[in-house]
C-alpha cells in the first residue's frame, strides 16, 4: 500500500478546481478510476459544471517532470495536431495533479462492436488521428514540455528537425525523457542520462547504461532457497551486466533506415478504454485520455497496432499480412449452430483488425514501413528487454540474441556477428529455455484467468473474489515448472 498511498490536501484541491470552473463550490467529489499509477476524481460544482482531478501515486516518478510534460503534451496534440485531448493545467496541492476538463462520453469498449455503432467509421477516424503522429518530425528523442519548463540549454534547440516547419515551436521543446522504464524503483535515485537524445543509437545506449548502473548499485541476488532465485549465472548481477554489453555490441548494425527512426510523438495506449466516444449516436472519438506514457521516440518502437482494433480471439480465425481476407476454417460447414454463429462473430472482429491495417496502409505510409519492415521482430525484442532482464531472467534477452545470430547474414551481410558465446552458457540455456517459456505461458494463464494488473492488482470490490480464486490456482500450481508468480517475495514487475 504504501508505494500506492498519495497523501494530498482534499479542501485545496477542491478550491482551485471551483476556481478552475469558474464556480463558488464543488458540491461533490467521487472517485471514477484508480490504476497502478494514478487515481481520477470528477469533482462537480454549483455551476453545473465539472472537472477531472488526476492525482499520481508514488509510482509514478519522477512526479513533477511527470506532470509538467503530460499537461503540455495534450497540450500539443490538441493545439498543434488538433486531437481531441483535454484542456489541462497544473499546479500544488500538497502533491502533483493534473485538472483538466470532463469530456461526456462512455470509454469505446462500452460501444465498439454494439449495435448502432459504426465500427469502419471509427477505424476511419483513428487511422486519420495516428496520420497527425507522423506529421511531425522531432529534433530530439525525450518528452515534450513548455519551452519554460526545461534548461537555458534546452531552451536554445529547435523543437522541430531540421527541415521540418510546424507550429508550437515558439512554446514547446523536447526535454528529458519520463518514461516509466528508466526511472521505475531505485533507478530514480540514479545519476544518469535521462535525454534528450540525438539519435536512436544514444538512446538505447542510454536505456542499457541506466539498467547497467542499477544492477551494479541496487539489484540484491537472491539466496539459496528462496523459490524465486535465478539459476546459476544468472543470480549476479553482472551476469546482467555482460549480457547487456553483448546487446549494445550488435545494436549499431540492426537499428533500421533513418526514415523510420525519426522522433515522432504518439500515444502508445490506444486500448478501448483511453477513447471517449459519444453515449449514444455517432461513433465519433470526442477524447482520448491517459496521455501520461507519450514521449517523442523514434518512429518504429512508436506505431505500434492499435490495441482497441487488434485481433486476439479464437485461433481458426487467421489473419495474415497483406491484402488478404480473413475466412472462416475449412471445417465450418461441419460445426454446431452455436460455433457457427460464435465464429461468425470472431470473423466480424477479425475483419475490423483488417479493415484498420489496409486503412492504415493507404493512408499513414510511414507507419506501415515501420510495421513491414522485415527485420523488426529481431529489432524491438531485445529493446524491450534490456531494462527487464533482472525481473524477466536473462533467457529472454539471450534467445533474441541467438535467433539475431541465426538471421545475422540477412541483417548485417559481410559482417561478423560481434558476440562470442560461452558454450557452457548456450548449453544450459538451451536446457532451460523451454521450461523457462512453459512457466511465462503458466503465469501469463493465471493474470488472464484472474484479471490482474501490474503484480497481481485488482480492485477493492474484486479483491475477496479474486483472493479465493488465488488461493485455489495456488494449491493446484504445478511446482516443477516453477514458484507459483503471485505469493509473498516474487519479482516485482514495478520495482524489480
Amino acid at each position: 500500500m504504501r508505494i500506492r498511498y498519495t497523501s494530498f490536501d482534499v479542501d485545496a484541491l477542491k478550491r482551485i478546481a471551483a476556481r478552475a470552473a469558474g464556480a463558488n463550490h464543488c458540491v461533490q467529489m467521487v472517485k471514477k478510476a484508480e490504476g497502478s499509477f494514478n487515481k481520477i476524481f470528477l469533482l462537480t460544482f454549483d455551476n453545473d459544471t465539472a472537472l477531472i482531478a488526476k492525482i499520481p501515486c508514488p509510482l509514478v516518478a519522477p512526479r513533477r517532470l511527470c506532470t509538467a510534460s503530460e499537461v503540455a503534451t495534450m497540450d500539443y496534440a490538441r493545439t498543434i495536431l488538433g486531437l481531441p485531448s483535454a484542456d489541462a493545467d497544473a499546479s500544488g496541492v500538497g502533491t502533483e495533479y493534473i485538472m483538466m476538463e470532463h469530456v461526456p462520453g462512455v470509454q469505446l469498449h462500452e460501444r465498439l462492436n454494439k449495435p448502432g455503432f459504426e465500427n469502419q467509421d471509427f477505424v476511419d477516424q483513428l487511422v486519420s488521428l495516428e496520420c497527425q503522429f507522423t506529421r511531425y518530425r522531432f529534433s530530439q528523442i525525450g518528452s515534450m514540455y513548455y519551452k519554460e519548463d526545461v534548461s537555458s540549454e534546452l531552451q536554445q534547440r529547435p523543437l522541430y528537425a531540421e527541415g521540418i516547419e510546424g507550429g508550437g515551436s515558439d512554446r514547446f521543446r523536447i526535454g528529458p525523457c519520463v518514461d516509466w522504464d528508466i526511472w521505475r524503483g531505485e533507478r530514480s535515485r540514479l545519476n544518469a542520462d535521462r535525454g534528450p537524445w540525438p539519435d536512436t543509437l544514444s538512446y538505447i545506449r542510454a536505456i542499457v547504461d541506466i539498467e547497467k548502473q542499477w544492477l551494479s548499485t541496487f539489484a540484491v541476488p537472491r539466496t539459496p532457497g528462496d523459490p524465486f532465485c535465478r539459476p546459476d549465472g544468472e543470480n549476479a548481477p553482472e551476469a546482467h551486466v555482460h549480457l547487456l554489453d553483448d546487446f549494445l555490441a550488435v545494436i549499431p548494425s540492426i537499428l533500421p533506415p533513418d526514415v523510420i527512426c525519426g522522433p515522432v510523438l504518439w500515444h502508445i495506449d490506444f486500448h478501448a478504454s483511453n477513447i471517449l466516444v459519444p453515449c449514444e449516436g455517432s461513433s465519433d472519438i470526442i477524447g482520448l485520455i491517459d496521455w501520461q506514457g507519450a514521449s517523442v521516440r523514434p518512429l518504429f518502437l512508436q506505431a505500434t497496432f492499435a490495441a482497441c482494433v487488434r485481433y486476439d480471439g479464437d485461433d481458426r480465425i487467421i489473419v495474415h499480412p497483406g491484402a488478404v481476407a480473413p475466412a472462416l476454417p475449412d471445417d465450418f460447414d461441419s460445426l454446431s449452430e452455436d460455433e457457427k454463429l460464435h465464429l461468425k462473430e470472431q470473423l466480424r472482429l477479425a475483419m475490423i483488425h483488417k479493415y484498420y491495417e489496409l486503412r492504415v496502409m493507404k493512408y499513414n505510409h510511414l507507419y506501415f514501413a515501420s510495421q513491414v519492415y522485415p527485420h523488426m521482430k529481431y529489432i524491438i525484442p531485445p529493446i524491450l528487454s534490456a531494462s527487464r532482464t533482472w525481473y524477466e531472467g536473462m533467457h529472454r534477452l539471450r534467445q533474441v540474441l541467438l535467433d539475431l545470430q541465426d538471421a545475422w547474414e540477412k541483417i548485417a551481410p559481410g559482417t561478423p556477428f560481434p558476440i562470442e558465446w560461452d558454450a557452457n552458457e548456450i548449453a544450459k540455456h538451451w536446457e532451460g529455455y523451454p521450461r523457462l517459456k512453459l512457466y511465462e505461458e503458466r503465469s501469463k494463464q493465471v493474470v488472464e484467468k484472474l484479471q490482474l494488473e501490474g503484480d497481481g492488482w485488482v480492485t477493492n470490490e474484486r479483491y475477496e473474489k479474486v483472493r479465493e480464486q488465488n488461493e485455489f490456482l495456488s494449491r493446484n500450481w504445478n511446482p516443477r515448472v516453477g514458484p507459483y508468480p503471485f505469493q509473498e517475495g516474487g519479482w516485482s514487475w514495478f520495482l524489480s
